[in-house]
């Protein structure tokens, strides 16, 4: 009976030490869309929408380069991020790849 109970122990202790080391690691995601800028000034995000209409904030160091290239083709990398305030659903990019020059 005591040995059942410290086995009991043992496993509550390496569940607890477990979970807690089961962060929620953002998924990577690849995206293909169009970037624009949405928003109303002074409050703008660079944005994708997708062939399917969803529509991706774009959060991270690139977003100069990013606002550039409004009206292209992007492939764009990253890991999936917090809504914004807006409730859009973001992206934060790793990197990018422009697919259209037009």
């Amino acid at each position: 009976m005591k040995s059942l109970a410290v086995v009991a122990l043992v496993l509550v202790v390496f569940g607890i030490i477990g979970a807690g080391s089961m962060k929620g690691e953002k998924e990577e995601i690849q995206v293909t869309g169009k970037i624009y800028v949405m928003g109303n000034e002074p409050f703008t995000q660079v944005g994708i929408q997708l062939d399917d209409g969803k529509v991706y904030a774009l959060t991270g160091e690139y977003d100069k380069q990013l606002r550039r290239l409004q009206g292209k083709r992007l492939s764009v990398v990253g890991k999936l991020g917090e809504k914004t305030p807006r409730g859009a659903e973001a992206i934060e990019v790793k990197s990018f790849q422009v697919l259209e020059t037009k």
